[in-house]
């Protein structure tokens, strides 16, 4: 961990500070200990901060449910766990790519996009990189 030096140029291993009182009870209005454990009113731990950690990480980052898999082992690819997913964006429509001896710009993709508002616009992208909008 961090060694910090004060002013009087003692140094304080923060740390070792952290571990040693790593089951007191932190000073907050939250009933947690130090290490970030929530605890009842006798310091007894409740819920452990695995759990806490693992909850967030579920409701809060995409791709954190993913199942990896070997490649090696059965040339299989990542195999996605689905559990209750918002699609907020409608599927892409995809256009061929242009090849590279060609110098025609083709549409690449198309993607329905809704404003605040309400009002709807196709996005479209070119393989030259460009973007342009189209009004419904």
């Amino acid at each position: 961990m961090k060694t910090v030096k004060t002013a009087r140029g003692r140094t304080i291993d923060m740390g070792a500070i952290r571990a040693k009182h790593e089951n007191t009870r932190a000073i907050s209005n939250m009933p947690i200990n130090a290490k970030g454990d929530i605890i009842d009113s006798r310091g007894k731990i409740v819920v452990p901060r695995e759990t806490i950690s693992k909850e967030f990480y579920k409701n809060n980052v995409p791709g954190s449910t993913d199942t990896k898999v070997s490649i090696k082992e059965d040339q299989e690819e990542v195999v996605k766990v689905e559990e209750e997913i918002e699609v907020t964006q409608p599927p892409v429509e995809e256009a061929p790519i242009a090849s590279e001896n060609n110098d025609e710009v083709i549409e690449v993709s198309r993607r329905q996009r809704t404003r605040e508002d309400g009002s709807e616009y196709w996005e479209v992208e070119y393989s030259d990189g460009s973007m342009e909008i189209e009004e419904e």
